[in-house]
């Protein structure tokens, strides 16, 4: 066991930071997909949920009352649990939600850039 450490030892004093460096990417490279694959699984997963107006604004990172506006303006689609009653509680689609932030989303000023003249 000792020298099959020393081995290794000597393995890695043999390469240089530019190998050692690639060598780490490589066996990293897998586990960062498969935990990367996970999150968006999880972030697409279940878009047909209802979920209270609440979860919403924390799903958003959004104040009830910005959450609110949006909602009353028709931006988001909502069912009411009562709908005679505009006090009553909301369910929203994670779907709504995500189709939102697709149609609001910021663009950086490098995609401006290069949906204006074609380059980053």
């Amino acid at each position: 066991m000792t020298n099959e450490i020393s081995q290794k030892k000597a393995i890695l004093l043999d390469l240089t930071d530019k190998e050692l460096a690639q060598a780490v990417a490589d066996n990293l490279k897998p586990l960062f997909k498969k935990q990367i694959r996970e999150v968006i699984d999880e972030f697409y997963q279940d878009q047909e949920e209802p979920i209270s107006m609440e979860r919403a604004c924390d799903w958003l990172g959004i104040g009830r009352t910005t959450f609110s506006k949006i909602i009353n303006n028709g931006e988001i689609p909502f069912k009411s649990l009562n709908p005679d009653s505009p006090t009553a509680k909301k369910i929203i689609l994670k779907r709504d939600l995500i189709d939102w932030i697709e149609k609001n989303k910021t663009k950086s000023i490098a995609q401006i850039k290069k949906d204006y003249n074609g380059k980053a």
